[in-house]
């Protein structure tokens, strides 16, 4: 009898722990790979650094989230090793970026081989208001100055599919802004070290892009935003010509999308909950929020993976063929 209550005594210990063993976390002593598409020092590589110091402390386990670079093509590289070779365990995620890795894959860009509706949408900053910045010595401080100015103005760009590079030759096309575009920068930081050195005279990218005191001592100067956000600045949402407007409006599809992180397509449901909880928790600490505002990065409103995953289903998997084509003249894709 003492051998039987023995036995069942050991059964019932093993039942008590066996559950707690089974709610132990999936990401307990795990490392998980965080990527951003650019190279260091830039805008998206910031967000991307200040995401792994925070995120996870909000995941159950708290696994060591290890920040790392992918540059190449405005993003697409990343968007196409997260697609095919990263494996769906929620161990490799990423930030590509926002106007090359969405708009190439939108408008059928052979390079770009993925499809942005089956990745697995954690989270993102949301909405970035897109702005035409110019150096200081240039001297242009207006759009209508702009519009005026004699000579050529020279603006860097990313990947010739990026609204870095899009987005200021249709306003060169279509408002007869005097502006030249040179694409094909590796990263937005070599893009604003150009401009301070007057090699570039403009970029067209977010205010988290830059070092804060550039924007503070007017050493860059902002000409025309792509939401009315900022007061008194013209935004893109005023122009009024119907086929500009369709462009821009896929051009401006990335800014609303913001700084999105994804996982390969087919995460399990389970790990996909987890992650999106924890971006949205980490999103809203007081913690994150401060450091934001310290290191001068815009982080926006958060936005939940699953909203993300409905808007890019509804805004970029049937777009207009017009305005696929004009986009491919622009960008110089076949």
């Amino acid at each position: 009898m003492r051998l039987l209550h023995a036995v069942i005594a050991s059964i019932i210990l093993v039942a008590a722990i066996a559950p707690a063993q089974a709610q132990e976390p999936y990401y307990k002593g795990r490392n998980v790979a965080l990527y951003a598409g650019f190279t260091p020092g830039g805008g998206v590589d910031g967000e991307m650094r200040l995401i792994a110091q925070f995120l996870g402390r909000h995941i159950p386990g708290v696994p060591n989230i290890q920040a790392q670079n992918m540059p190449g093509a405005g993003g697409i590289l990343l968007g196409n090793h997260l697609y095919s070779a990263a494996r769906a365990d929620g161990l490799e995620i990423g930030m590509p970026g926002r106007s090359g890795f969405v708009l190439a894959a939108a408008v059928g860009d052979p390079s770009a081989r993925y499809d942005l509706s089956r990745f697995s949408w954690i989270g993102s900053a949301g909405a970035n208001n897109l702005i035409l910045w110019l150096r200081r010595g240039l001297g242009v401080k207006t759009l209508d100055e702009l519009k005026h100015y004699k000579g050529e103005v020279v603006i860097g760009g990313l990947a010739a599919s990026s609204a870095s590079v899009v987005t200021p030759l249709a306003l060169a096309k279509y408002e007869g802004l005097p502006l030249r575009v040179m694409s094909g920068y590796t990263g937005l930081s070599v893009v604003t070290l150009a401009m301070e050195r007057g090699e570039l005279d403009g970029i067209y990218t977010h205010a988290g892009t830059f070092r804060p005191d550039l924007i503070a001592s007017g050493a860059i100067t902002p000409i025309l935003q792509t939401f009315k956000t900022e007061p008194g600045l013209p935004s893109l949402e005023e122009i009024s010509d119907p086929h500009e407007k369709a462009l821009l409006d896929l051009l401006i599809a990335p800014g609303r999308v913001g700084a999105p992180i994804v996982a390969p397509p087919g995460l399990a449901p389970d790990i996909m909950a987890v992650l999106r909880r924890a971006y949205l928790d980490m999103a809203h600490s007081a913690e994150y929020q401060a450091e934001a505002q310290k290191r001068g990065i815009d982080v926006g409103e958060a936005m939940e993976g699953g909203a993300l995953q409905t808007y890019v289903a509804d805004h970029l998997s049937a777009v207009p063929a017009d305005i696929v084509s004009e986009y491919k003249g622009f960008s110089g894709l076949k």
